[in-house]
C-alpha cells in the first residue's frame, strides 16, 4: 500500500489489479469488472466505462504536473506515463485484454510506485464505513420517490442528486474526494436555483432525507480534504441553503 494518497497512488491501486487480469477477456468487459460498472444496457455500459476511463486519463496529467516541480529527471517517469496513457485508450475496448496489459509491465508499475512516494499527500482516505454510510443514505433518499404526492420538480431534483452522488462514489477511487466535492457544488447550485419551488416541501421526509445525505457527503469530503478544522465548508454550505428555506 502507498504511503501517500495522490494521483499516482490511485492509479497504481487500479493498474496493479489490471496487470493481473486474465488476458483472454475483451478489454471492455475487463474494465467493467475492474471499475465496478454494473450497467447492462450495451450502449450505456460503453458510455459508463468510457466516462470512468476519461477520469483516469486526467490523473496521469495531474501526477506529471506535480512531478515536474520535483528534482527528479523527467526521463525517469515519462515513458511509464506514456504506456499508461496507451493502456487507458478506449480504442482498445474491442481488443483482448492482453493488448492493454502489454503496457502495464513491471517496470511501468515500479516507476509509478516511486511516483506515489515522490508526490505529497493530497487527502485522507475515506473509510469503507464512511462510504457505506453515504450509500445507505442514498437508498433512504431513493425510497422517498415512492411518494406519489411528491411535486414533479422535487422528484426530478432528487433523482438527479441521486445520480450525482452515485457517479461521485463510482469515480471516487479514481480521482479522490474532489469527485464528491464537485457533485456537492453542482447540487448546491441547483438547490439555490429551485429554492422557491421546493420551499413549501422543506419539512417533508424527502427534503429532510436530501439534506441528510448531502450533510453526510459534505462531512466526509471536508474530512478527506482536511477542511474540517477550517470552516467545515461543505456542511456550512448546506446549512446556509437550509436557512434560505
Amino acid at each position: 500500500m502507498s504511503k501517500h494518497i495522490n494521483s499516482a497512488s490511485r492509479l497504481i491501486n487500479i493498474l496493479e489489479r489490471a496487470a493481473l487480469h486474465a488476458d483472454n477477456m475483451q478489454a471492455l468487459e475487463a474494465w467493467a469488472e475492474l471499475l465496478g460498472v454494473k450497467e447492462r444496457h450495451p450502449h450505456r455500459r460503453v458510455v459508463a466505462i468510457g466516462e470512468l476511463l476519461c477520469a483516469m486519463h486526467k490523473e496521469p496529467e495531474y501526477a506529471m504536473t506535480g512531478l515536474a516541480t520535483s528534482d527528479f529527471s523527467k526521463s525517469l517517469y515519462e515513458s511509464a506515463f506514456s504506456h499508461i496513457e496507451h493502456a487507458l485508450s478506449p480504442m482498445l475496448f474491442q481488443h483482448k485484454w492482453d493488448q492493454v496489459k502489454q503496457h502495464l509491465t513491471p517496470d511501468v508499475l515500479t516507476a509509478l510506485a516511486f511516483c506515489t512516494e515522490i508526490l505529497p499527500d493530497e487527502e485522507i482516505q475515506l473509510s469503507i464505513d464512511e462510504l457505506s454510510s453515504i450509500r445507505a443514505k442514498v437508498e433512504e433518499l431513493r425510497a422517498t420517490l415512492t411518494d406519489t404526492r411528491m411535486p414533479p420538480r422535487l422528484r426530478t431534483l432528487i433523482q438527479h442528486h441521486i445520480q450525482l452522488i452515485e457517479h461521485a462514489l463510482a469515480v471516487y477511487p479514481i480521482i479522490g474526494a474532489k469527485a464528491l466535492r464537485e457533485a456537492a457544488h453542482i447540487a448546491l447550485g441547483e438547490m439555490i436555483e429551485v429554492k422557491d419551488k421546493i420551499a413549501p416541501e422543506k419539512d417533508s421526509i424527502a427534503v429532510l432525507a436530501l439534506g441528510s445525505v448531502w450533510k453526510s457527503v459534505n462531512r466526509a469530503t471536508d474530512i478527506a480534504l482536511r477542511t474540517e478544522k477550517l470552516v467545515q465548508l461543505g456542511q456550512r454550505a448546506w446549512d446556509s441553503i437550509s436557512g434560505i428555506f
